[in-house]
């Protein structure tokens, strides 16, 4: 159904169309006057419970909708927005946090919003949000190349995944735009041994991350990253440090140890 400015349905009346006019919303939304557009909630009390029923492991807060924005140090509106919730009864309207971030708008009647809880400081939200963002995996790169080496030949390894990354994400009705950068590398050969390093290795000549083969074998190979030297800033602030470090897993690729065949060539 098409909602027309004012609050009107068009209707077909006598071969004529007209204009007929409809009742505000009253279920969690906005109070206003009949015949304006009330702008509605995404969740009631009972949509939250089954919210926390789908994802028993998160955390959840609201924080109070102001009219002007204006609020006390605890985050409680001077002029909160009234809603109606789907029961009929007065409440306020509230953001809604999963894990810290802005999952849509809830309607709450007095007492109800205690079913979650006030939403931690955001620094602590950001530290918990770190381990969550996609930082990316490092792409291998292996010489030789084409997916074989020969044994006892030094190969070389490297990745480009060297620059630092930044991730904006919404927390507590911020801005937050977290930055981390890759400080080391774990090298998996494929042969039960692997190597920590800090350099992201580099193209032959370079021999900055090597291994040399002594047998024969199909063997995956594959490169973890593991980011730290990390911080954040809230709606464009100074930077704050983050203590935290955490290890991405790359994607293995299958590599051939072969033997080199002797060849009879002639001059």
């Amino acid at each position: 159904m098409t909602v027309a400015a004012r609050g009107a349905v068009l209707a077909l009346l006598g071969g004529f169309v007209v204009l007929l006019p409809t009742p505000a919303s009253a279920q969690c939304g906005v109070q206003s006057e009949v015949g304006e557009v009330v702008e509605t909630c995404d969740y009631s009390s009972g949509g939250i419970e089954e919210e926390k029923i789908k994802y028993p492991t998160s955390k959840w807060s609201v924080r109070q909708i102001c009219k002007d924005g204006k609020r006390n140090p605890e985050g409680i509106c001077f002029n909160p927005e009234d809603c109606t919730t789907d029961a009929g009864n007065p409440g306020t309207r509230y953001t809604l946090f999963r894990d810290g971030e802005n999952v849509g708008t809830a309607c709450l009647s007095a007492g109800e919003e205690d079913l979650v809880d006030d939403p931690p400081p955001i620094r602590a939200l950001v530290i918990e949000a770190f381990e969550r963002l996609s930082w990316p995996a490092s792409k291998l790169e292996v010489q030789p190349p084409g997916g074989k080496t020969l044994v006892n030949l030094e190969s070389n390894f490297y990745t480009t995944n060297s620059a630092a990354t930044s991730i904006s994400v919404n927390l507590v009705e911020s801005n937050v735009v977290v930055s981390a950068r890759p400080i080391a590398y774990r090298w998996n050969f494929g042969d039960g041994t692997s190597e920590v390093t800090e350099t992201p290795g580099a193209p032959y000549p370079s021999l900055d991350v090597s291994h040399v083969y002594d047998q024969t074998a199909k063997v995956a190979v594959s490169v973890d990253t593991q980011y730290g030297d990390a911080s954040f800033t809230v709606n464009g602030g100074p930077p704050e440090a983050i203590p935290s470090t955490i290890w991405v897993t790359g994607a293995a690729q299958d590599l051939e140890v072969v033997e080199a065949v002797p060849q009879l060539v002639l001059r």
